[in-house]
């Protein structure tokens, strides 16, 4: 698949026009971001994506542009399938040990420091050779019994996708990562915690500059003691 990077190089080179990330924020109806971070974290462009982009650019000869998107969307795919590791029983991610989510009253401690780990497939309960997956500490016992303090938590990067109701999401709101399940409201983001010592807390549209969803949360890794 395309990544949103590549599909921003191909309109460029297919329409001569200077298409920015903020073009392609607004024809998603999202923030400009939200784009950097999908091309910082080379996040795939869905079919459908590439279809709005190309309707709010109102370009000529739409069709002949959709056609050659999708050979290459679907070439890029067949590729990944060669190189695809699902035939593997362990797979490889990054491990930051000193990012930790916050499931508690909200920490947040950056690190470049990074490790590769093996880790079981079995771990991760939706996996695809498409997405990007790392593994971060939780802090805190507002998730319990879901997730322990100190686990080590499989995250699916997050795509731009819709907010899945009730699904565990790590997420930034303001200078702090949390780990929360997440509900989607008509103007509003309802956190909950599955502690029910912790507060149901809102994120309110106003607030939405100040909140981004990292990913979501597709595995435990807990060691017993």
């Amino acid at each position: 698949m395309l990544t949103i990077k590549e599909l921003l190089d191909e309109l460029q080179t297919l329409t001569n026009l200077k298409i920015t990330q903020t073009d392609i924020a607004n024809a998603l109806g999202t923030t400009r971001s939200n784009i950097s971070l999908r091309v910082k974290n080379k996040s795939m462009a869905t079919i459908e994506e590439i279809k709005k982009i190309i309707t709010f650019l109102n370009l000529s000869s739409p069709h002949n542009i959709m056609n050659i998107l999708l050979k290459k969307q679907n070439q890029s795919i067949l590729e990944e399938i060669e190189d695809d590791p699902d035939q593997e029983d362990t797979i490889t991610l990054d491990y930051y040990p000193d990012v930790f989510g916050s499931c508690g009253g909200g920490s947040f401690v950056f690190s470049e420091n990074k490790q590769s780990v093996e880790l079981p497939r079995k771990f991760i309960t939706t996996y695809s050779g498409f997405k990007k997956y790392s593994i971060v500490n939780a802090v805190g016992d507002s998730m319990t019994p879901y997730i322990h303090d100190r686990d080590k938590l499989v995250i699916e990067h997050w795509n731009g996708e819709q907010i899945r109701d009730n699904r565990v999401y790590i997420f930034r709101f303001g200078d702090n990562i949390f780990i929360k399940r997440l509900v989607l409201n008509i103007d509003q983001i309802i956190v909950k915690s599955d502690n029910k010592e912790y507060p149901v807390r809102h994120i309110e549209k106003q607030d939405a500059a100040d909140f981004q969803i990292i990913g979501r949360i597709v595995g435990i890794w807990r060691e017993e003691n």
